[in-house]
């Protein structure tokens, strides 16, 4: 029998028309059984994905005998998904990089290499092309980050997405221009991969006592709102988004949903008829900024990065139009969920509000409550697509903080 945590027993209990999700929840077992030739000794899940009685995704992290760290994924399917997995099984065959690809039909369950992902067919034409390149970030089927040093200095950041998706990044990084943001140094759309500059330095959410740095960010924030140009950007759809969140939360805590669609409610009511609306970031946060190194250690100027900002903006993924005060909220959101404590947005987000309102922001403290609370929602399972042990405590607390902030 497998050892499971409470939550993710409950939830494995929950939903029978998945057999192989306890496998996916506790996976060494799995990779060991299905790849036992891949050398594995732990294996972490670092991202999941669900979708009840369908679907369970998991992006791992493994281990092997040598101690070098890699990235796979891993899929449990329903009952009668044969046509899903024999899609599995071809993309492995076609990996000609990694480790490809194992399928067992009889649990619907199936173990694949980076590589192997058959969204993502850009990761294998970087790691053939390019060396140097250290992976950072796995996401199954949405994107894949690498450094690329290659023998140059600062070296790159690649990006891999699924080869259609690659025209918003772009749009985000055209709107955004004339910002501190990284220079875009290669783009090929039909393999979905786009290359930025390495911005060297440290993210700002990893630096204590930064209070003057939060303002020079809101006052960031503020220039991104007035100078940065519309460039065909989506709006952003505030009522699918927060329809997605209460879905989410029933999908994985349906106890907190009643309060999460309390909470939904609450922010469209008094959010309607607001019409303000300019570019924003989409998803910002302390540690979309990178702090330029001399700024980050207190150094002498001289030691910094030539021509680099002191802050820059990163991660553009999600630039689109929308309320400003969203990216007031989102920095909110993105604090509370990673474990500080919660309380009133004008107190908890002071410095950055100072920096934004002096760089000619303007802010309605009740507006930004309502974003507060939207941006808390849209986190709330958070802990569980990161798979954090008290996963289930921890969406219950996102939860009530959002209802809190609209009552």
């Amino acid at each position: 029998m497998l050892d499971l945590a409470p939550a993710d027993a409950r939830l494995a209990a929950a939903d029978p028309a998945l057999p192989g999700l306890r496998d996916l929840l506790a996976p060494l077992g799995l990779v060991r059984r299905l790849a036992p030739g891949w050398g594995v000794r732990e294996a972490r899940v670092a991202y999941l994905r669900y979708k009840p009685g369908t679907s369970l995704l998991a992006g791992l992290v493994l281990t092997d005998d040598d101690g070098v760290t890699s990235f796979a994924q891993a899929l449990a399917l329903r009952a009668g998904s044969a046509d899903k997995l024999a899609k599995v099984r071809r993309a492995g065959e076609a990996d000609d990089v990694g480790r490809g690809a194992v399928v067992d039909g009889a649990l619907g369950v199936a173990v694949g290499d980076v590589t192997a992902d058959r969204r993502l067919p850009g990761v294998r034409r970087v790691l053939r092309d390019a060396d140097g390149v250290t992976p950072l970030v796995y996401r199954p089927g949405r994107r894949w980050v690498a450094r690329i040093e290659d023998g140059r200095e600062p070296g790159e950041l690649v990006r891999v997405y699924h080869p259609g998706r690659t025209g918003g990044v772009l749009a985000g990084h055209r709107a955004l221009a004339g910002l501190p943001v990284p220079a875009l140094t290669a783009v090929r759309r039909r393999r979905g991969t786009v290359r930025t500059a390495w911005v060297p330095g440290t993210s700002l959410d990893r630096l204590s006592g930064a209070e003057a740095l939060w303002a020079q960010a809101g006052a960031l924030a503020a220039a991104v709102h007035r100078e940065a140009r519309d460039e065909r950007l989506d709006r952003v759809d505030r009522d699918a988004q927060l329809g997605a969140s209460v879905s989410a939360v029933r999908a994985v805590a349906p106890a907190s949903a009643d309060a999460a669609q309390v909470a939904a409610e609450r922010v469209r009511a008094g959010l309607a008829g607001r019409g303000v609306v300019s570019v924003v970031h989409g998803d910002l946060s302390a540690d979309q900024l990178v702090v330029r190194p001399d700024v980050a250690a207190g150094t002498a100027p001289d030691a910094a990065a030539p021509g680099q900002a002191p802050l820059t903006l990163i991660d553009l993924d999600r630039v689109a139009l929308d309320d400003p005060l969203a990216d007031l909220g989102s920095w909110y959101g993105a604090l509370v969920a990673t474990g500080a404590e919660a309380g009133d947005p004008a107190r908890v987000l002071a410095p950055l509000l100072t920096g934004y309102t002096a760089a000619g922001g303007e802010v309605d403290e009740r507006v930004l409550r309502l974003h507060c609370a939207a941006a808390v929602l849209q986190r709330a399972v958070e802990p569980f697509r990161r798979h954090r042990p008290d996963w289930f405590d921890g969406v219950a607390r996102l939860v009530a903080v959002a209802e809190e902030l609209t009552s």
